[in-house]
């Protein structure tokens, strides 16, 4: 984003509070927020927001859209208040059931409950990190979550989005799909940072991609409940191949192999090419280094591939005197004493 449009999204949330009203704190986290207020959305303010940096609620139902907080202590845009999930399970009785509790006059009985009953479970509350130290990238980059649960993404450097698309165009926004906007955090100079949050309203896989520059072509997408058919490796592979001509990022990786059939690259303009190096015949090796810093490597050699001792020197080898240490090598046997005759 250019920086105009930066100093428009610091100019929102003072827009959009001229004609609402203050409610109470916003929920983050999972817990109330002090200090800092929110304000209820209306249709027109939404329009507004979304001309500003993007944002758009999702019109299928399978995803609730909470509330944007574009972070520095601006309040936060209310968009949707959360559902009440009750998310059930059938518990089994036992077959015969226990005798019947006894009130009031003696044979007048209570009611038993049904056999099967069911148990209402609150929704959790998943955090995910938009882009930041792990670069173009969601962290973690997919999650199961449950019906009910809610997901918020804080956007880290520099600026990115959270926007829904399908299995098979990643890297496309999805029609009726939610888009948290262009969250803007440059070199994580806002705090706290922006937070989008919302409410996942189904149990089938949900994916999304960042639709800043090429991000989704290198691999920048997330996925919530893939499954065995649909995983989230095939749902980046896919985003990688259409979108990023088929080559990742640091990141991701995924380069493609290079074609063997393909003429090598001619060298930049203005370089010189340097001639091709002599066949002498030897082959470079790799030592290995020992932990006391001594090198200890392997060669092999015809009988007559030393020079001559005489010639070469004492406890040296390989041509240079004095190229091995004294201390790798045993000493030199003493030569035997000289008799002189008179």
């Amino acid at each position: 984003m250019k920086f105009s449009t930066t100093a428009i999204l610091g100019m929102a949330p003072f827009a959009l509070a001229k004609s609402v009203h203050n409610v109470a704190p916003a929920k983050r986290d999972g817990h109330l927020q002090k200090g800092h207020e929110s304000v209820k959305i209306s249709d027109e303010q939404l329009a507004e927001l979304t001309r500003l940096i993007g944002v758009h609620k999702p019109s299928h139902g399978n995803i609730n859209f909470l509330w944007v907080n574009i972070g520095g202590g601006a309040p936060t845009t209310v968009v949707g208040q959360a559902s009440t999930v009750t998310v059930t399970e059938t518990v089994k009785h036992e077959a015969t059931p226990p005798p019947a509790v006894v009130t009031g006059e003696p044979g007048t009985p209570v009611e038993q409950p049904p056999p099967d009953a069911v148990v209402g479970a609150g929704g959790a509350t998943h955090s995910v990190t938009v882009g930041g130290p792990q670069g173009l990238a969601f962290s973690p980059q997919e999650l199961k979550a449950s019906v009910g649960d809610t997901v918020i993404f804080t956007f880290l450097s520099q600026n990115h989005t959270a926007t829904q698309s399908a299995f098979d165009t990643p890297c496309d926004p999805l029609d009726g799909g939610m888009d948290s906007g262009f969250q803007a955090n440059a070199n994580n100079t806002v705090n706290p940072p922006p937070q989008v949050a919302m409410q996942v309203m189904v149990d089938t896989p949900l994916w999304f991609y960042c639709r800043q520059g090429n991000h989704c072509g290198k691999g920048m997408v997330f996925s919530i409940n893939p499954t065995a058919e649909k995983t989230h490796a095939m749902f980046q592979s896919l985003a990688i191949q259409q979108k990023g001509n088929g080559a990742g990022g640091a990141i991701t990786g995924n380069a493609p192999a290079p074609d063997p059939n393909a003429p090598p690259a001619a060298p930049p303009a203005g370089t010189e090419t340097a001639p091709p190096a002599a066949n002498t015949g030897l082959v470079p090796g790799v030592g290995k280094i020992g932990a006391d810093g001594s090198c200890s490597c392997v060669v092999q050699c015809s009988f007559g591939g030393f020079p001559n001792v005489a010639v070469q020197g004492r406890d040296s080898f390989g041509g240079y005197g004095g190229a091995v240490p004294m201390a790798m090598v045993g000493a030199a046997p003493a030569a035997p004493a000289k008799k002189f005759r008179a």
